[in-house]
C-alpha cells in the first residue's frame, strides 16, 4: 500500500506547554501497513532503498520488502527449506543483495528492484548446523564476513567445521573447511543444543591482512590469511596472556552437582578497537557469582600492543568497569563523536526485592549506565551518565516487555541523542550535551509505541547521514496499531 505523504512530527520541549516555538527535534512520520505482524527481524538494503521485514505466527511466516521511495510493500516467496536471511555484496552487482540460508545452501533473491517476480538462484551449496527447518520462524542472521576483498565471503557453522567460502571476482567461491567444532550441551536423554562459535576478524600477525579468530577452551585459535587471499586450515595459537574460563569452567547447568558460590566466569565480550589507535583491544566479561540470585559483573579491558611477532596484550587489564549487578546487554560504540568507544550497559538487580516488585506491580527497574573512554584510555569508577527505565512483566503470559531505549544520531554529527519510550504512548528525546553526555531535560512527543520495544531499530533509511527510527507493531499490539511499521525520519 502506498502512503501519499510524509507527515511532520514536531517534538516540543516539556517546558513549552503553550508555546508554538518548534524545538530542535523535527521528524517525519510514515505509516506502512503490512499483511502480517512485524515480529521477526528488520534489515535495510540502503543502496536499493529497501527495508526488509520478517514476521511469523504459530502457523505461518512472511518476508516483505518495503520500498523506501514510495513506501509500497511486496511479499516475497519463502522456500520451505530456508531458515535465515541476510545481505551480501556479490560479484557483478553494484548494490548489496538479499540472500537466504537454506538446508542445502545459500540463495540469492534476484529482481528485487526490477518490478518482476523475485527469483532465487543458488550461490553456493553448503552443509550447516541448520539441517532441519523451524517452519514457523524466519530471522536475520549474519552469514557474511568482510575479509578485505570488497566482496562478501560466507562463514557457515557445521557440526565439526566452520565452512569459509571466499568469493572470487567471477562470483565463484573457494571453500576452506576450518576445523572448529560446534558447541554442544545436552540437557536430558532427549535434548541437545548445538551452537556455532563466535568469530572475530583482526590482523593477528600485523601483515596488513585480516585473519579469523575463534574462541576454544579458554584460548584463541587463529586461521591466517595468505597474500593470495587463501586461508590456512591449520590453526595457530597465540600466547596472549588474557585469562579466560574454559567451557567446562563456564558450564552452569544445574545437574553437575557443582557449587558455584564464590566462583567467577571469564568470557570475551568483544574484540574491537576501543581507543582508535588501529590495534584491536579485548574486553573480558568477568561474572562474579555469590549465590543463585546474587551476581555481579566486571569488564576487564586489555589494549592491543604491537610486538615483533604481531599483536599482543598485557597480562593485566589497563582499565575496568565494575558493576553491582549483571547486565541485560552490552553495547559498545562511540556515543559522543570523539573517536573512542564507550559502553552502554542496562542492568537490573535480580533479588528478593525484584521478585516482590514483579509480583505486586508487574514491573522491574532497569538502570542504564554509560561509561565514556577518556583521552587517557580510562573508564571512570562510576557511570558518566545514568538513566532509569522500567521493564513490564506479565507473569500470566510469561512475557517481558523491554522499554524503548535507543541511541540515535539525529543531526549526522556523530553525537548521539537518547530516545526513551514512556508508558507506551510517548517518546522522550534527550539531546547531546558536551559535559554530561545527554541533557537532563527532554523533548517530548505523544505517539503510540510498540508493545515490545526491543524490536525497535535505528537505521539511516535514506542515506542522508542522519539516523532514523523504525517502530514495528505485531498482532498483539493495540487494535488500530497492529501489523504495521512506523518510520520516523530525522530532518
Amino acid at each position: 500500500m502506498r502512503h501519499p505523504v510524509l507527515l511532520p512530527l514536531f517534538l516540543l520541549g516539556s517546558s513549552l506547554l503553550l508555546s508554538a516555538k518548534l524545538a530542535a527535534f523535527e521528524m517525519d512520520k510514515v505509516q506502512v501497513p503490512l499483511s502480517h505482524p512485524a515480529n521477526g527481524s528488520l534489515m535495510v538494503l540502503a543502496e536499493q532503498q529497501q527495508l526488509v521485514v520478517s514476521g511469523f505466527s504459530q502457523f505461518d511466516r512472511w518476508l516483505t520488502t518495503v520500498n523506501l521511495t514510495d513506501f509500497t510493500s511486496r511479499a516475497l516467496p519463502i522456500p520451505t527449506t530456508s531458515q535465515f536471511f541476510d545481505q551480501a555484496t556479490l560479484a557483478n552487482f553494484t548494490a548489496p543483495q538479499l540472500i537466504l540460508l537454506g538446508t542445502d545452501g545459500i540463495y540469492h533473491y534476484a529482481n528485487l528492484q526490477a518490478g518482476e517476480d523475485a527469483s532465487l538462484r543458488l550461490l553456493v551449496a553448503t552443509p550447516s548446523l541448520f539441517r532441519v527447518v523451524d517452519g514457523v520462524r524466519l530471522r536475520q542472521r549474519n552469514l557474511g564476513v568482510n575479509l578485505g576483498s570488497g566482496l562478501t565471503d560466507f562463514l557457515i557453522p557445521d557440526f565439526e567445521h566452520v565452512h569459509l567460502y571466499r568469493q572470487q571476482a567471477d562470483g565463484q567461491f573457494q571453500h576452506y573447511p576450518l576445523p572448529v567444532p560446534a558447541r554442544i550441551q545436552t540437557w536430558n536423554n532427549n535434548r541437545a543444543d548445538y551452537s556455532g562459535r563466535r568469530h572475530y576478524v583482526l590482523d593477528v600477525n600485523q601483515d596488513g591482512l585480516v585473519d579469523l579468530v575463534f574462541l576454544q577452551q579458554g584460548g584463541f585459535a587463529v586461521f591466517l590469511q595468505a597474500e593470495d587471499g587463501s586461508f590456512s586450515t591449520t590453526p595457530v595459537y597465540p600466547d596472549w596472556p588474557v585469562a579466560l574460563s574454559t567451557e567446562q569452567e563456564a558450564d552452569q547447568r544445574s545437574d553437575a552437582g557443582r557449587n558455584y558460590s564464590g566462583q567467577q566466569i571469564r568470557s570475551v565480550e568483544a574484540i574491537t578497537d576501543l581507543d582508535g589507535d588501529g590495534l584491536v583491544d579485548i574486553v573480558v566479561n568477568v561474572e562474579l557469582i555469590a549465590d543463585a540470585l546474587e551476581r555481579s559483573s566486571r569488564f576487564d579491558i586489555y589494549f592491543g600492543q604491537q610486538a615483533a611477532t604481531g599483536l599482543t596484550f598485557s597480562s593485566t587489564p589497563e582499565t575496568q568497569i565494575v558493576l553491582d549487578s549483571v547486565p541485560t546487554e552490552v553495547v559498545i560504540a562511540d556515543f559522543n563523536g570523539d573517536g573512542r568507544q564507550d559502553f552502554y550497559i542496562p542492568t537490573t538487580k535480580i533479588g528478593v526485592s525484584t521478585i516482590v516488585r514483579v509480583l505486586l506491580r508487574g514491573s522491574a527497574n532497569l538502570d542504564v549506565d554509560f561509561y565514556l573512554l577518556s583521552a587517557q584510555r580510562r573508564y571512570a569508577a562510576k557511570p558518566d551518565f545514568r538513566q532509569q527505565a522500567k521493564i513490564d512483566v506479565s507473569i500470566s503470559n510469561l512475557r517481558f516487555d523491554m522499554p524503548l531505549f535507543e541511541l540515535i544520531d539525529l543531526q549526522g554529527t556523530g553525537k548521539k541523542s537518547l530516545v526513551l519510550g514512556e508508558s507506551g504512548k510517548e517518546l522522550r528525546f534527550y539531546g547531546p550535551e558536551s559535559t554530561k553526555l545527554f541533557n537532563r531535560t527532554s523533548e517530548r512527543v505523544t505517539l503510540s509505541l510498540p508493545r515490545d520495544a526491543s524490536r525497535v531499530k535505528v537505521f539511516d533509511l535514506n542515506t542522508d547521514g542522519k539516523e532514523d527510527l523504525v517502530l514495528p507493531f505485531d498482532s498483539l499490539d493495540t487494535e488500530g496499531q497492529r501489523n504495521q511499521l512506523i518510520l520516523l525520519y530525522s530532518r
